[in-house]
């Protein structure tokens, strides 16, 4: 049987140090979509948790949401332009800071971006379908 400490080699070649990974974790520590010292003092202090550490839900859109579990989307990361990867660099430095991997969670709301619509945005989504639960309009 492996050890949780064995590394562990990827197909491409990357070697991570151990066999544990950290799972995505929703920190709300965002300011309007980018990361903050808060975020970066989240991740850093995790940076020895695993030997890769994945990163918390980022939209890749304007109209990105937040979903159904939020009251509005100013936590949340997101990347839709180059005026994130300033941050999304940071973060990026903060969980590799101590030798394992990152990966970041990209994410785009769709039909349950619904806070979108309440703060007069459009809610984004991938096909015109029938939603018959959704109460708001999606485009």
């Amino acid at each position: 049987m492996k050890s949780l400490v064995d590394q562990v080699k990827l197909r491409h070649g990357a070697v991570l140090k151990n066999r544990i990974v950290q799972s995505p974790m929703l920190t709300n520590s965002g300011d309007r979509g980018y990361v903050t010292q808060d975020t970066l003092d989240y991740y850093g202090a995790r940076s020895q948790s695993a030997g890769m550490v994945i990163a918390e839900y980022t939209s890749v859109s304007k109209n990105r949401g937040p979903s159904r579990s939020w009251a509005d989307d100013r936590t949340q990361l997101a990347l839709f332009d180059d005026s994130f990867k300033p941050g999304m660099t940071k973060l990026a430095s903060a969980l590799k800071k101590d030798g394992n991997k990152a990966i970041l969670q990209l994410v785009h709301s769709g039909r349950e971006a619904n806070y979108a619509s309440k703060m007069g945005r459009t809610a984004e989504v991938p096909s015109k379908m029938d939603f018959p639960w959704i109460n708001y309009p999606l485009h």
